[in-house]
């Protein structure tokens, strides 16, 4: 019961106390400009602008004419933002793409790289066998001269001994 003593007596109280202004306030004295505030153009422009907005004018819209011009700002203002929209759709689908992309390069670039890491393994393998083929051709080589060298001077015996007279070869 004290409960609704208390909100009746809140909104008696809200009711009578809340009236609206329909005249206007016109002040006798108006303020007069700094010096230091008027003495630029941007202070001046922007002193006028008060001053037109705050004076009673015969440009003055009524509420329809007033409502329309806020109808066109809505509409100029939602088809900006419709085309941002877009342009922010257009600008996500096409990082989504790039992203795509990215993705795709990367496995590729991976990929590429393990190749790499791959082939450069079996170049040096490579290399390593050719190495050793080398040395074991030029020791090969070397087994061959030498055993051929073998042969020659058993030849040479066998000729001694069958009487072939020595044919003197020139010291190498």
């Amino acid at each position: 019961m004290h409960k609704t003593i208390l909100t009746t007596a809140f909104w008696a109280i809200l009711l009578s106390g809340c009236r609206v202004v329909e005249e206007r306030i016109i002040y006798d004295a108006a303020p007069a400009p700094s010096q230091a505030a008027v003495s630029t153009p941007a202070a001046q422009a922007q002193a006028e602008v008060i001053e037109r907005r705050f004076t009673d004018s015969q440009e003055q819209m009524d509420a329809v004419q007033s409502a329309v011009a806020w109808a066109k700002k809505y509409e100029q203002v939602m088809e900006k933002n419709a085309e941002l929209q877009e342009k922010h759709n257009q600008l996500f689908l096409q990082n989504s793409q790039l992203t795509a992309k990215l993705e795709q390069t990367q496995a590729e670039l991976e990929r590429t790289r393990k190749e790499l890491t791959e082939a450069n393994e079996f170049l040096q393998q490579m290399h390593a066998e050719l190495n050793k083929w080398k040395a074991d051709v030029l020791g090969y080589r070397e087994e061959m001269r030498q055993a051929q060298a073998a042969q020659l001077e058993a030849l040479g015996r066998i000729l001694q001994v069958l009487g072939a007279e020595p044919v003197k070869t020139p010291a190498p």
